[in-house]
């Protein structure tokens, strides 16, 4: 859990700190007052892959650099400091972890997780099935440290094999240069899988949990996993499949196949929800897939993530405001508004 936060120099803000209980917090601001930077800065130094933007484009525009500090209660209630800057000129970024610089990866190891709601979640099915990808990804990256170097490695070799089936298209390279890249992205594929087929299995058990919310007007909620590939035989499928399609890549210059092309659905009476839910459907679904992600990070990292929550509860209903505040009552929260919240027990409310 968050304590303190601390912002020189961070996009809107000068220098700005403010404090936080360990449970509900409400910064209430009128629009355009900066609330959201401050959860995109919590998320940055919980290392959260949600914040896409480059770092240079974090720096107040007056100055060269930023600087941003948090103070968290680990789990033995003790305090932890952890900081992050970057330098525009040099293009230096410096992660400290109590007063001791540190990495990438073990700032990810070492800080606390959290999960973001934002409007824009209410659109996740209406978007590229790269946006659903991202959100499965981004779930195992806060729950497995090792997952997202996995991650990172496969979308390495998939650029490397694409650079060489361009080559091969302009008579630049030979076809036995695929080799190692089809095994390397073979043996890649088989861990992503692992990691995937174990958060489906929890989205797929629990989604079944998820049917009270429609008063049982819905008789079956499920989980739908899309992909080319047979998860009880990753290898051969996917061995199959690159040669059977080798000339199709090669005139594309584009791997066609595998974990970066996946998508999921969910399936309201084995109808997509896309084509079959209403929007108070979708976003009872979606407060719910949320859930499952608290729940799931919280189970593999035996810790409780923080909760940041910038401006959805304005896309809600009193029932749907009513059903996520009451399974959020236990976990630290820091939501944004522009109205004081109904119904809720706020420990910390900032104006």
């Amino acid at each position: 859990m968050i304590k303190k936060l601390r912002l020189i120099w961070f996009k809107s803000f000068k220098e700005y700190k403010i404090e936080f209980e360990k449970n509900s917090n409400v910064i209430i601001w009128e629009n355009g007052k900066w609330k959201t930077n401050i959860l995109e800065a919590i998320n940055l130094i919980c290392d959260n892959s949600q914040i896409s933007s480059s770092f240079e484009n974090l720096i107040n525009t007056e100055v060269n650099s930023f600087f941003i500090s948090g103070i968290f209660w680990d789990k033995n209630n003790l305090e932890q400091e952890i900081s992050i800057s970057y330098d525009k000129e040099s293009k230096k970024k410096k992660i400290i972890i109590n007063w001791k610089a540190t990495t990438k990866s073990k700032l990810n190891e070492f800080s606390s997780k959290t999960i973001y709601f934002s409007p824009i979640l209410m659109n996740i099915f209406y978007f590229w099935p790269s946006d659903r990808r991202d959100f499965l990804d981004n779930i195992l990256s806060n729950s497995f440290s090792v997952y997202s170097k996995i991650l990172k490695n496969y979308e390495n070799i998939i650029k490397n094999r694409n650079k060489i089936l361009k080559n091969i298209n302009e008579w630049n390279s030979s076809k036995d240069e695929l080799n190692f890249f089809d095994n390397k992205m073979i043996e890649l594929s088989k861990e992503i899988y692992f990691y995937r087929n174990d958060l489906i299995n929890y989205f797929k058990k629990n989604m079944q949990n998820f049917e009270t919310y429609f008063f049982w007007k819905i008789k079956n909620v499920d989980f739908e996993y899309k992909t080319k590939t047979k998860l009880d035989d990753i290898e051969n499928s996917i061995r199959k499949y690159l040669k059977e399609n080798l000339e199709r890549d090669i005139i594309l210059k584009k791997t066609q196949i595998w974990p970066h092309i996946d998508d999921f659905s969910i399936l309201l009476d084995t109808k997509e929800i896309i084509d079959f839910a209403s929007r108070w459907e979708i976003k009872s679904i979606i407060i719910w897939l949320k859930l499952i992600e608290l729940k799931y990070i919280e189970e593999k990292t035996w810790n409780k993530p923080i909760l940041l929550i910038d401006d959805f509860l304005s896309e809600l209903d009193n029932k749907h405001k009513d059903i996520l505040l009451s399974e959020i009552k236990a976990y630290q929260s820091i939501i944004t508004s522009i109205n004081k919240i109904e119904n809720l027990d706020e420990n910390n409310i900032i104006l």
